[in-house]
């Protein structure tokens, strides 16, 4: 089986391991383009190009250990789905011992499940979700309530705390449904007029524990042309990894979801890019990685 970062031997072993890969290859709701289910196998297969040292940090990632588990099983019907993600991340006790689990999406419907058993163990838990799109119609064609479209309006009901950076495409009834959300959304137009001002109402807005869902469409198409639903005027890359960074050493992050990526035949760039993004979350959240000072 293949393994984030091609570990093998102490540094991947299942109990020792702090930092724990989930593939999760389900893709039910995905309402444009298709291929997310790739998503999970795509970046794995690409991560052992990575390198094993972070450039910013200078020391090596991995050193906490960071195990690979077998995918969880898709299921035919969204709710058995939901409930299936919800069942392995119990039955493992990810979070009640303190174990930081990444999952690899598939589309993003999978992040709600994972937000309702860590907030069983974070009570005022919040969330900070990088994306293009604010996912917050109570439910959409494709997928029902249950619908990719619908994530974060799943993710309100367990959490109010809830914070959208990257987004540029949302509906009416997300404005008519959901002002306070809309109101507090960080924009890429937000960041680019002031970055400082942008990361500190990010931060101000998170609780002390954090999780963090990641859809790779936030950045912009440049950086990652794979995606369901791409969207032009995206986060580049440092901008992303310096709120991933900040918000890292600033705050408790939990765990962390890296969903809809969508694989292009001869064009491996946003799998590439989608390693280096849970490459960064393991480094920027090692505990003896990142200076919290």
């Amino acid at each position: 089986m293949q393994t984030f970062f091609e570990l093998s031997g102490p540094l991947c072993d299942r109990e020792r391991s702090r930092f724990h890969i989930i593939p999760v290859p389900y893709e039910a709701t995905v309402c444009f383009q298709k291929g997310t289910q790739y998503g999970p196998e795509a970046i794995l297969a690409v991560s052992d190009q990575l390198e094993h040292f972070d450039e910013e940090l200078l020391q090596p990632i991995p050193r906490e250990g960071v195990y690979t588990w077998p995918p969880v099983e898709s299921a035919d019907m969204p709710e058995e789905e939901m409930a299936r993600i919800e069942r392995f991340l119990r039955g493992e006790r990810f979070f009640a011992d303190r174990r930081f689990p990444i999952l690899l999406g598939g589309e993003h419907s999978i992040t709600p499940p994972i937000v309702r058993v860590a907030a069983e163990h974070y009570p005022h838990l919040s969330v900070l979700q990088f994306d293009a799109h604010s996912d917050l119609r109570d439910h959409f064609t494709h997928g029902g309530k249950f619908s990719h479209a619908s994530a974060m309006r799943r993710v309100l009901e367990v959490t109010p705390h809830l914070v959208q950076v990257g987004i540029r495409s949302f509906s009416e009834e997300d404005v008519v449904a959901c002002p306070v959300q809309v109101e507090n959304f960080v924009t890429p137009g937000m960041i680019e007029e002031n970055a400082d001002r942008a990361l500190a109402r990010i931060l101000d807005r998170l609780t002390a524990d954090v999780y963090i869902t990641f859809d790779m469409d936030a950045l912009d198409p440049s950086f990652a042309p794979g995606v369901g639903t791409p969207e032009p005027g995206g986060l580049a890359w440092r901008t992303a990894t310096r709120i991933l960074r900040e918000v890292s050493a600033a705050k408790h992050v939990v765990g962390a979801d890296v969903v809809e990526t969508m694989p292009i035949a001869g064009n491996q760039l946003t799998e590439f890019v989608a390693a280096r993004v849970v490459a960064k979350i393991i480094s920027y959240n090692s505990k003896s990685g990142w200076d919290r000072k």
